[in-house]
């Protein structure tokens, strides 16, 4: 789950990592007006209001978990309509179930939820602000919710997004990167890394362009133009103006021949993808002569 490495690490890795929604492959479509909720901030991870019990609550957005309370903003006292039993399901032992009459995001209204609860207070304690729960993929699902991240609203009743033909966009828009790779032209693949990028490889941990530009010279423009990199790519989710990919790779240049698989997200901003978070890892790698 990535809300503790969001907190321990800083919110930027958090945003990077956030799985918002997935949004159901589907041909192109209008999108139809969208009740639009804004994402409010604590420092600066996303959170929505939502309203249970007829009290506004503060939850924090992350769909790389599943929805779940904060213990300590619910109890059995607060109101009769909402009880808190032992949690048997896959949380911790100290979790508990809470049964809740109605949640409601905006127009948007979800009734008899039962929900595990734990201590979420470390949470609120490091980004500076109060967090009631986490609002996860499960429900968020249910009410149909999309993210959009330029404009840092969440949209209720948004069209469905043809997935394949945004990938399909940001693959011809990216062409010229994988180019410019092959033929170590490091001024160009430069502009195709989003200023704040992180990328997570075996060899270690580089963050922003300078860093990752270092990086890929030291490593491989050595061997350029005898580079060949080619990508596979499986499992593609839109989230809001961001597309987030599972990939495998082959990379072969005359030093070694790397086989891994891989998972990023890139983003459209100032009219043009860029990749903002690459995660890749080693299934096999080996040297030549």
């Amino acid at each position: 789950m990535l809300l503790m490495r969001g907190v321990r690490e800083g919110v930027f890795v958090f945003a990077c990592s956030l799985c918002f929604v997935v949004v159901p492959q589907s041909h192109a479509q209008t999108p139809s007006a969208a009740e639009e909720i804004p994402l409010e901030r604590c420092d600066r991870l996303p959170v929505v209001t939502v309203k249970i019990d007829k009290t506004d609550m503060r939850f924090l957005v992350d769909t790389g978990a599943t929805t779940m309370l904060n213990l300590k903003s619910f109890s059995s006292g607060r109101s009769k309509r909402i009880s808190i039993t032992s949690w048997s399901g896959t949380a911790a032992t100290s979790a508990r179930e809470v049964s809740l009459p109605e949640l409601a995001l905006g127009n948007h209204r979800l009734r008899d939820l039962k929900l595990p609860a734990i201590d979420l207070s470390p949470i609120g304690n490091a980004c500076g602000g109060r967090i009631d729960g986490i609002l996860g993929v499960d429900l968020l699902d249910k009410m149909g919710v999309t993210i959009d991240l330029k404009r840092q609203v969440a949209l209720l009743g948004a069209q469905p997004v043809d997935v394949k033909a945004t990938f399909d966009q940001m693959e011809t828009a990216m062409r010229p990167c994988m180019t410019a790779f092959r033929l170590g032209k490091a001024e160009e693949l430069e502009q195709c890394f989003d200023a704040e990028i992180v990328l997570y490889t075996p060899e270690g941990e580089f963050r922003g362009r300078r860093q990752v530009m270092d990086y890929l010279g030291r490593r491989y423009f050595q061997f350029a133009p005898n580079l060949r990199y080619e990508m596979t790519p499986h499992d593609v989710q839109v989230y809001g103006d961001a597309l987030w990919y599972s990939y495998d790779y082959v990379i072969e240049s005359p030093k070694d021949h790397i086989v891994g698989h891989g998972m990023a997200m890139c983003r459209m901003s100032d009219g043009r993808w860029r990749v903002l978070n690459m995660h890749n890892s080693w299934l096999g790698q080996e040297p030549k002569p």
